[in-house]
């Protein structure tokens, strides 16, 4: 079987609330998720690289 190598990244932000159309952040979470998923916008994620917290790699069977 092929393999390949998996990349886990574990970002944490604190949302600036005054740039949501929603008041918590759960609700900002729920909205990012949503609105502004990480496939569409890695750079907006990726950004800042204080908040990247852990990353993992791994082999895995395709």
């Amino acid at each position: 079987m092929p393999e390949k190598i998996r990349v886990t990244v574990v970002v944490e932000y604190t949302p600036d609330l005054d740039h949501y159309p929603v008041a918590t952040v759960e609700e900002a979470a729920e909205f990012d998720e949503r609105e502004n998923p990480l496939s569409e916008y890695p750079s907006a994620y990726l950004a800042d690289p204080e908040e990247v917290v852990s990353v993992t790699y791994e082999v895995v069977s395709t």
